[in-house]
């Protein structure tokens, strides 16, 4: 289940061009702080925390032997061990991943290291299944991460599409001089094709929800996906949707990602002002 790449690509887009819009007064404090103080938090750190909950994990966390579950091929970096029901039974199914005691590059670039436990409680496709996802001493990109991740099926819609309630709780995301960012969220995501294959190949979904925290500054944000955010897979990025970021004492920042094609091209407004970046 791969929507969760959504918001870190629609972070990933802010991140490209701060350089050209000038996204410091973003990080304005609501003390009326000098321009002369600058603020402790970038936009990267806002893209670093949602990355890390929304990424990857999903493709990795299942062994060879759990296929049906829409398992991906295992990188030579990491083990996954799962533990044996003493009934014989095959859910709930208890894994973890282990990095092996050094750094993992994975395909998409990111770096990990540490375990990763994982709990699910029955197939995936099945209402009121129940994954969560736990950290021990897990790193990455080099920043330590803590927090709580589910995904909860909550059986098909009107339309006869599979949906999950995904959450983070609880997390934080500390860099190596020890500061800190927090992150909780809340999505729906609808699986508007590809439900009836075993493939992540073929699924494309649409995510809606808001995601808040405290920055480095102390100052709280909030992330809102205020159009649906559509990721067809095989696109790196969401071919549609829009997405704003708002700081407290910042200007508000749109991301509109178009109308369907897959490519990198998007629109970023702040402080009334557009542009088309490439992402």
């Amino acid at each position: 289940m791969r929507n969760l790449k959504v918001i870190l690509s629609a972070l990933i887009a802010v991140v490209a061009i701060v350089a050209v819009v000038g996204l410091n007064s973003c990080n304005k404090t609501d003390d009326s702080v000098s321009t002369a103080e600058a603020s402790k938090t970038t936009i990267t750190d806002y893209a670093n925390i949602v990355t890390s909950f929304t990424s990857d994990f999903d493709d990795e966390l299942i062994s060879g032997e759990e296929s049906v579950l829409k398992s991906a091929s295992l990188a030579s970096c990491f083990t996954v061990t799962v533990t044996k029901n003493a009934d014989g039974a095959f859910y709930p199914r208890i894994w973890t991943v282990d990095y092996l005691g050094g750094t993992c590059t994975l395909l998409s670039g990111n770096t990990k290291e540490g375990k990763i436990h994982v709990s699910l409680t029955d197939l995936w496709k099945n209402k009121g299944s129940l994954k969560t996802v736990t950290f021990e001493d897990y790193y990455f990109n080099g920043n330590k991460m803590e927090g709580v991740k589910t995904i909860l099926n909550t059986g098909l819609n009107e339309k006869g599409n599979l949906t999950f309630l995904k959450t983070v709780s609880d997390a934080s995301l500390k860099y190596a001089d020890g500061s800190s960012i927090s992150w909780e969220c809340k999505k729906t995501s609808e699986l508007i094709a590809g439900g009836s294959t075993i493939l992540f190949a073929d699924d494309v979904y649409s995510v809606t929800g808001t995601g808040s925290g405290v920055n480095l500054d102390g100052k709280k944000y909030t992330l809102t996906i205020t159009t649906p955010m559509i990721y067809k897979n095989g696109c790196f990025y969401p071919v549609s949707g829009i997405v704003k970021i708002d700081t407290v004492g910042g200007d508000l920042q749109t991301i509109d990602y178009g109308n369907g094609e897959c490519d990198n091209l998007a629109k970023l407004t702040v402080g009334g002002v557009t542009t088309e970046i490439k992402l």
